[in-house]
């Protein structure tokens, strides 16, 4: 039988750390990125799967400068982008006042013209959202799970449930994280590093072994409609919420 990893929450000042991570990274950029990244071949299918389950409405969390939230609202999705880094939104809040004033314009050349009005970005904690209840059809969640700890993220799989409408479906994005060189990072009691070098220090990332992960999906009682990996063995998931 699996052991599971240690229950108790790190500590408010370690997550605390790992939130700063990300202000002073954000901070650094000048200007939102505009561009899929070559390496992240599964993009085209999220809006694929959207449509297939009839989401129209979609949250995208930790949703940085908004590349995604843009990529969706040209595939004719309504999208709200949250992040908790107040420099993330601000950029992207900022591309979105640039867009509006050359609507005609696109990123992505999808062949529609997307609706700007129906984007929004704002900061927000992903545990402490006030959206409606049910009020999302989708939820995008793309590489920013493994920056939570493990009882964080067993949290997080249960909170967002609130927000999302029974059977609407999350597309989750599970990178294979946590390594790295010796003493540029702490191991945590659950397992989860911290790290401590000059680029990363404060930033935490926890690797979800299949198994773990799958269980807590269960758990939370998200129904897996499939699993599926790419050559970086990244998990690219796809969920229905069952309540």
């Amino acid at each position: 039988m699996r052991t599971e990893p240690n229950h108790q929450a790190i500590d408010q000042k370690r997550y605390q750390k790992n939130i700063d991570f990300w202000e002073q990274a954000w901070l650094r950029v000048k200007k939102a990125n505009t561009k899929i990244p070559d390496v992240l071949d599964y993009i085209p299918q999220i809006p694929e799967v959207f449509k297939k389950y009839n989401c129209k409405n979609i949250l995208d969390i930790a949703c940085g400068s908004g590349w995604l939230s843009f990529y969706l609202n040209e595939h004719g999705f309504s999208v709200s982008g949250i992040d908790i880094s107040e420099s993330a939104i601000r950029l992207a809040n900022e591309l979105l006042t640039e867009r509006r004033s050359h609507p005609e314009e696109t990123l992505f050349n999808t062949g529609i013209t997307p609706n700007l009005n129906n984007i929004i970005f704002s900061v927000a904690d992903m545990f402490a959202m006030n959206f409606p209840e049910n009020n999302f059809d989708g939820i995008l969640i793309n590489a920013c799970f493994e920056h939570l700890d493990y009882a964080r993220g067993k949290e997080f799989l249960q909170k967002i449930k609130a927000c999302i409408k029974p059977n609407g479906i999350m597309f989750g994005v599970f990178d294979k994280v946590a390594s790295g060189e010796r003493g540029t990072f702490e191991v945590l009691e659950d397992g989860s590093h911290q790290y401590t070098d000059q680029y990363r220090d404060g930033m935490l990332l926890r690797n979800y072994p299949d198994e773990e992960l799958t269980d807590l999906l269960n758990k939370a009682q998200w129904q897996t409609e499939s699993i599926t990996k790419n050559s970086y063995e990244s998990r690219i998931v796809i969920a229905k919420n069952i309540k």
